[in-house]
This record gives structure tokens, C-alpha cells and sequence, in this order.
């Protein structure tokens, strides 16, 4: 099974339109190129839960629609779309950003898609956790787009873990869990996302990594 495709969601979330609506702009984009398409909210739902990608000019066209309604190019990889795209080691850091942020919101939101998903085991699970908190050195992790970033949210990300891991010490990780995510998802993602130096954007994603870390650890213990 292959994982959902959770940037195509959060994007069509962000555009605030359900998957009847985002089917039919579809479909008007694809008339005025002279294509006849009859996609419904099902066939939303197949490119998300299930990844698929559809043939011919479509891709283009979805990422077509997505821009015109969030006001910024969106191209195939943003929303998950690019079949050429390589799996594994290598991914642009800037990728990698909007991936996470994704998951935390699909979490939060409880999104069906990432329910079925399957779970990684083995060295795949652990693998993301060092890279996020051991950014390579010859790396350079600055963004420059987006409201500024400086240690004082990462100071409150660092805070953030110690508190929540009290909390599981304490309470155990099913009633922590939510409340992780309902941080990483409203707290974390929109810094993580933000302008900042090459240093604090290592600071900042380590301690996004050991919150996205807390929030795996709380998972297992909830069977998740």
C-alpha cells in the first residue's frame, strides 16, 4: 500500500475547498484546454488515500487550480504529484519542511487517509528522527521566506517538549498524544515554516524533532 498523499490534502485544505468542489474546478480547468473530464469527490479522495496520480495533463491541472486559488505557484512536487520523483535520501530540505508540517496537520485533523496508512517499522521509523534533530553540517537550513523566526520560539518549542514530556511520565502517552500533535500542528508548523538564520533553524528543528520524537513515543503507546 502506499502512503496517502498528504500534501495534496493540506494544500486543498488550505485552498478551503471540499472534494466535490475541488473535482469540479478541476473539471472547468480541463474544458478550457479542451479536455473533458468528469472527476467527483471520489476520485479527490483515490489521489489522496490512495496516492494515485492521474494521466496525461491533469497533475498540471490540479496544481493549475491549487495556484489560482492560493495565490502562489504550486508545482507537481508541492503537491505531491511528481512521478519522477526519487523515494528515500535526498530530499530538499524545503520538501522535507512541508512534508512534516503536512503529517501534523492530517494527524490533528484526523484525516482518514493517514489512518490507513501503514506503518513504518525498522530503520525507516528511525531514520527521520536523527536527520531532523542532526541537520547535515555542510547544510545550510536558513528560509527567507515567511514571518520571522527567532530563539524565543524555539525557547517555546524547547519548553513545549519538556512540559508534554512531564505530562507523559506522569499520564502515559494516549492522554499526551493529542495534545503533542495539536501542538506541532498549531504551534510548531507555522515556525518551522517561517524566515530564519542557518542557526536557528538548527536549533529550531531539533526542537521540532524531539516534539515530532514525543509524539511517536506517545503513538506506539496507543497502538497508532
Amino acid at each position: 500500500m502506499r502512503e496517502p498523499n498528504i500534501l495534496l490534502d493540506a494544500l486543498i485544505d488550505e485552498a478551503g475547498m471540499s472534494h466535490d468542489g475541488f473535482a469540479s474546478r478541476v473539471n472547468q480547468a480541463g474544458a478550457r484546454h479542451g479536455l473533458v473530464l468528469l472527476y467527483d469527490h471520489a476520485s479527490v479522495r483515490r489521489w489522496i488515500r490512495d496516492a494515485t496520480i492521474p494521466r496525461g495533463r491533469v497533475p498540471e491541472l490540479i496544481c493549475e487550480v491549487l495556484s489560482t486559488r492560493l495565490g502562489r505557484t504550486v508545482i507537481l512536487p508541492d503537491a505531491g504529484l511528481d512521478r519522477g520523483a526519487a523515494e528515500g535520501d535526498g530530499t530538499p530540505l524545503a520538501k522535507a519542511v512541508d512534508a512534516a508540517t503536512a503529517l501534523w496537520r492530517s494527524d490533528f485533523k484526523q484525516a482518514a487517509a493517514l489512518r490507513a496508512a501503514q506503518p513504518l517499522q525498522g530503520a525507516a521509523a528511525i531514520a527521520p528522527v536523527f536527520e531532523w534533530e542532526n541537520p547535515p553540517d555542510d547544510l545550510d537550513v536558513a528560509r527567507r521566506a515567511g514571518r520571522r523566526v527567532g530563539a524565543e520560539q524555539v525557547r517555546i518549542l524547547r519548553a513545549a517538549r519538556l512540559r508534554y514530556e512531564r505530562m507523559y511520565r506522569e499520564a502515559g502517552g494516549i492522554p499526551v498524544r493529542p495534545r503533542v500533535v495539536e501542538f506541532l500542528a498549531e504551534h510548531a508548523a507555522p515556525v518551522v515554516k517561517g524566515a530564519y538564520d542557518d542557526q536557528t533553524g538548527r536549533d529550531l528543528y531539533r526542537a521540532a524533532g524531539g516534539l515530532a520524537a514525543l509524539a511517536g513515543i506517545c503513538a506506539y503507546d496507543a497502538d497508532l
